[in-house]
């Protein structure tokens, strides 16, 4: 069975709702890709039409989630949405080669793949700074596997406009937010630690705290569990200092790697300590998810997971700039990793 051929007015007139949507309507993230995979389904012929995010790339891994999935004949049981997908971009499995291709190349890629494997995906970019930007696929089962060049051009035009879109109005908030954890990026948080420390100053109460946190062991949990596994750990961990944040006092950021920086202002010495100890220990009970060889939880099986604090008050005037409290959170966080880990320590200066 070959594909259905639309008339090149039908694809056009397509495009064309495509880019008034895009241009014109108000939109959540997931509705700019509606019209995309719809097109692909029905202007194109394709079975399947499926958005991957590029959730992480560590070295040659990149790790793909599958976002939404149109997939009416409920072919390719492996492309379940939330499922996340682990690729050796210097070896892929052959399925994905295209997925591969067109990461790499930040183009349309449609190397006929016999068999299972998507048959065109294209690379939907962002800079760094927002993300690592999308792919757009589409999955064709029949006896014309060969994609055409106009569903390549197609597909070029779609990815083009989507990228354009997503930077135009997602730059501010994207630039602010680590995209795996929800938290404030590494710059942001160091914008807003020297806000606080500037603010403490001007009020010269210097009530409140800096606190840096480090995941334990979390090179371990990479090594013998995957980037998926750590990946997942990244975005409880997020979650959870979200909901212990109070609103409009506290702020929390991705300082980097698997190193939190948290800020907490006007807030007396003995109500930071209580408020990080809890959250340690948050830390400690939550039942971290398990995450399969398929990038799916495991029902029932969890890891344990700790952290380690490093609090630095904010109630000395001889502390001359944020760098300072900053380094004196660093030096107590350093305590706590040699002190056996899974702890709070209070930083004092010299």
């Amino acid at each position: 069975m070959g594909k259905v051929i639309n008339s090149a007015e039908y694809l056009l007139n397509q495009l064309g709702e495509l880019s008034y949507h895009l241009t014109n309507v108000p939109h959540q993230d997931q509705s700019y890709f509606e019209k995309p995979l719809q097109i692909i389904n029905q202007a194109l012929g394709f079975h399947i039409s499926v958005l991957y995010k590029i959730a992480n790339v560590i070295e040659n891994d990149v790790i793909l989630e599958v976002m939404t999935v149109c997939n009416p004949d409920h072919i390719r049981p492996d492309l379940v949405e939330g499922a996340k997908i682990c690729l050796d971009t210097a070896h892929p499995r052959v399925e994905f080669t295209n997925e591969v291709m067109a990461f790499k190349n930040r183009n349309v890629s449609a190397i006929n793949v016999p068999g299972w494997g998507c048959d065109i995906v294209g690379s939907i970019y962002l800079p760094e700074n927002l993300g690592h930007g999308y792919l757009l696929a589409g999955d064709f089962f029949g006896d014309e596997s060969d994609t055409q060049e106009h569903e390549v051009r197609a597909c070029e035009i779609m990815c083009n406009m989507l990228s354009s879109v997503l930077m135009k109005t997602q730059f501010e908030k994207l630039a602010s937010y680590d995209g795996l954890t929800g938290l404030l990026n590494s710059r942001a948080i160091r914008e807003e630690l020297e806000k606080a420390f500037q603010r403490q100053k001007r009020k010269n109460t210097w009530s409140g705290a800096v606190v840096l946190a480090d995941i334990d062991y979390f090179k371990k949990i990479n090594d013998t569990y995957g980037h998926i596994q750590g990946d997942s750990v990244l975005q409880e961990v997020g979650r959870l200092f979200d909901a212990s944040i109070r609103k409009h006092l506290d702020v929390a950021g991705r300082y980097g790697g698997e190193e939190f920086l948290l800020i907490y202002e006007d807030s007396e010495a003995d109500q930071v300590l209580n408020i990080v100890g809890r959250l340690r220990q948050t830390i400690e009970d939550h039942p971290f998810k398990k995450i399969g060889p398929n990038g799916n939880p495991l029902d029932g099986e969890y890891l344990k997971v700790t952290m380690s604090f490093g609090v630095a008050l904010l109630n000395d005037p001889s502390i001359e700039n944020s760098k300072e409290i900053l380094a004196l959170a660093d030096s107590a966080l350093y305590l706590s990793k040699t002190g056996g880990r899974n702890r709070v320590t209070l930083g004092k200066r010299e």
